[in-house]
């Protein structure tokens, strides 16, 4: 207890020293309002009888009000939707029998959760977490019951939409009933500000979200009687009251301050007959419209450092503009501007099968789940809602074909446009390009994707979603992750895995000392930041070339500097230059999916990469007396050769380590083939590292 103790205070004092004066005024400020709400528990302002009858009317009829679709044209949507989409309701209907049984899937995993819904327990340990006032609940004990998130996502209630998506597409009123049930029992033991499920705005704002499309599902059906329906409005003015009042602010406005600005637009939208809806509304738009220049740099690339949390951006934006136009409100042109530069951002990373590398946290989570099948793509259905808002027909690039969440935002109106949009050959658009502001060279060719991070660890004072990546390389070949990011795996309950996934040894890059180039201080923050700087960029039809340096290391007087030399279409060349004086640990790292494996070969200086259908050689073809190659998989002490590919699980990936205690300055040069070979004999071995020898030798030539 005492150790425990100990680390919350000094993750506190660690906290306030990230925070300006005017933020720390800000906090406590929140903890006012929090002990105001602790005696005072309904909204400011509740409608009368009379207002909730009106409502209710309204509602049923669709009057003064447009959603995304109606329920008027429920017989026609229903017709459109299982034409273009034949196999797709059965999986909707599929997950929502289970959902009746209370058999749930949370970050793929699946779990029982029986009868009353245990809403307040971590459905991995089966421990609960405090009934009390909310500002009471330290959501960062994960030892203690285990890891929020896991409650959280249960509780944003994506699996309503899909039990209301069941009855609007079947008509069948269990599916009604069971949402009914549902809504209820959780508004009933969830009473305003109490419990883990009022911790957070963002959590609110995500289920009000939800609750907006499951109530627009069933909203004819004679589950949802009149007087529940008068429950629901009253916890929904209570939510939205509360985000309203406790809006991330300062080092915790990232994409949580998105996401409340868009619960807040969308509710005010949907129910304008509330009392505070028109405020709800303005003052979400207003947020979107500040945050989304300041959340994403002109070229597109998110100032956190994320794509899962771009992508979580992008999706509360594109609800809230269409949401808004439907109803008569125009965006500001900074909208079109910031999400056009992200949805390029996204395609120049994307590979040819919808891959998109895992730079920086990610926890899998959508904002409102309107496609159930496992292999629904979110970033390609980004880009195809984009393409038509935008009228952009490059993004039909990426998006590959309509899907089902585009057309539940969209309609057939959106469908026809989508379709008429003219189809645009990959290489006549996506081409090699550096993201300068983000931080980012994307090198493309056919179907090889290259990305070189060279930007910033991350947004804000606290960096809270960066990794320590800078200089690292993600390689994609004919749609296949080959040299990756090993993801995320837990938040606040991940532990040492927590550390070691954002940690620099996690990372294609360069390890000194055995350090990371930034000083984690805690779950999601950092105190020392490595600055990265981008100082040459060529590309070309022949060949690209980017130049990139880091500081992370200036403590211990060295400087990263990377070459990395794109040869199209085969050859990858990445020279490492240590500068500096003295002794160091120096550690090279390539860490490959785990579709792959290293057949190393330490002596000839060449790992084998071994793929399904052949060979990858990498040859090491600098490398200085002292240094040794090994290959690590699955090591639990200290932490290599680990990857997650969904939130909350892990699997061993193998990574070569290239290392030695050197004396600056040190030159590291690798070259990776990126054509598939079948078989090799000495002779073609032979053929091959001349080859990659002569590339380094023009490379050094042009340095």
């Amino acid at each position: 207890m005492p150790k425990m103790m100990s680390s919350r205070m000094l993750w506190y004092i660690r906290r306030l020293r990230a925070m300006s004066i005017r933020e720390i005024g800000y906090r406590f400020q929140q903890r006012t309002i929090a002990e105001w709400e602790r005696f005072r528990r309904t909204a400011r302002q509740m409608p009368s009888s009379e207002t909730l009858s009106r409502a209710w009317t309204e509602f049923r009829t669709e009057r003064g009000v447009r959603f995304f679709f109606q329920w008027d044209r429920k017989g026609e949507i229903v017709q459109q939707y299982n034409k273009w989409f034949p196999s797709n309701g059965s999986a909707t209907l599929q997950t929502a029998s289970e959902l009746l049984e209370h058999k749930f899937q949370i970050f793929g995993r699946k779990f029982v959760l029986g009868s009353p819904i245990p809403w307040h327990a971590d459905p991995l340990t089966g421990l609960q977490w405090p009934i009390s006032h909310w500002i009471d609940i330290d959501i960062r004990l994960a030892d203690a019951v285990g890891g929020i998130k896991w409650v959280w996502e249960l509780n944003r209630h994506h699996h309503l939409v899909t039990l209301g998506k069941a009855y609007f597409l079947s008509g069948e009123e269990r599916f009604a009933e069971e949402v009914c049930s549902q809504l209820e029992d959780w508004i009933v033991t969830n009473p305003p500000y109490i419990g883990v499920n009022w911790t957070s705005s963002l959590e609110l704002a995500l289920r009000l979200i939800n609750w907006a499309f499951t109530l627009a599902f069933i909203r004819q059906a004679s589950a949802l009687r009149e007087d529940l329906f008068a429950l629901v409005m009253q916890s929904i003015i209570t939510q939205a009251d509360y985000i309203s009042r406790h809006l991330s602010a300062y080092s915790s406005a990232n994409n949580h301050l998105i996401g409340e600005a868009a619960g807040l637009a969308v509710i005010g939208l949907t129910f304008p007959w509330l009392p505070r809806a028109r405020f709800w509304r303005d003052k979400g738009l207003s947020i979107l419209t500040q945050e989304i220049e300041k959340q994403l740099f002109p070229d597109g690339v998110p100032c956190e450092q994320s794509t899962h949390y771009l992508a979580f951006v992008l999706d509360f934006n594109l609800l809230a503009w269409r949401l808004a136009e439907l109803n008569g409100f125009s965006v500001p042109a900074v909208w079109y501007e910031r999400l056009s530069a992200a949805c390029d951002f996204i395609q120049h990373l994307m590979d040819e099968q919808g891959n998109m590398p895992a730079i920086g946290d990610g926890d899998d989570s959508w904002v409102v789940r309107l496609d159930d099948r496992a292999e629904a793509n979110n970033y390609q259905s980004i880009l195809a809602t984009a393409s038509v808002l935008l009228r952009r027909p490059d993004l039909k690039i990426g998006a590959g074909q309509w899907d089902e969440k585009s057309y539940w935002l969209l309609g057939e109106e959106g469908r026809g446009i989508f379709e008429t949009l003219p189809r645009i050959n990959v290489n006549e658009k996506i081409r090699s390009r550096a993201f300068r502001v983000g931080g980012y060279c994307v090198m493309r060719n056919s179907d090889r994707v290259i990305v070189f991070d060279c930007g910033p660890l991350g947004y804000l004072s606290t960096a809270a979603h960066g990794h320590a990546d800078a200089l690292s390389i993600i390689v994609s070949v004919r749609g296949k992750p080959l040299l990756v990011d090993p993801g995320t795996y837990a938040y606040h309950e991940g532990g040492q895995q927590r550390d070691y996934f954002r940690s620099t040894a996690a990372h294609n890059t360069v390890v000194v000392d055995g350090r990371n180039q930034s000083e984690m201080l805690g779950t999601f923050l950092w105190g020392r930041k490595a600055e990265a700087r981008l100082l040459r960029w060529e590309p070309g039809t022949e060949y690209d070339l980017a130049v990139a340096e880091h500081n992370g290391y200036k403590r211990q007087g060295v400087i990263h500097r990377r070459t990395v030399f794109y040869y199209k279409p085969d050859w990858l060349i990445v020279i490492d230059d240590l500068l500096g004086k003295g002794e160091h640990i120096l550690e090279q790292l390539w860490h490959l999916s785990p579709a792959y494996r290293f057949d190393s070969r330490p002596e000839r200086c060449v790992a084998f990469i071994e793929a399904d259908d052949g060979l990858f050689p990498l040859f090491i073809i600098e490398l200085p007396a002292g240094f040794r190659t090994k290959v690590y998989l699955g090591v639990k002490n200290p932490m290599q050769g680990w990857f997650s590919r969904w939130y909350g699980q892990i699997e061993p990936a193998p990574v070569l380590s290239i290392s030695a205690c050197s004396t600056l300055p040190v030159r590291l040069s690798i070259a990776l083939c990126l054509r598939n070979i079948s078989a090799i004999d000495e002779s073609s071995l032979d053929n091959l590292r001349a080859r990659a020898t002569e590339l380094l030798r023009f490379l050094a030539g042009g340095l």
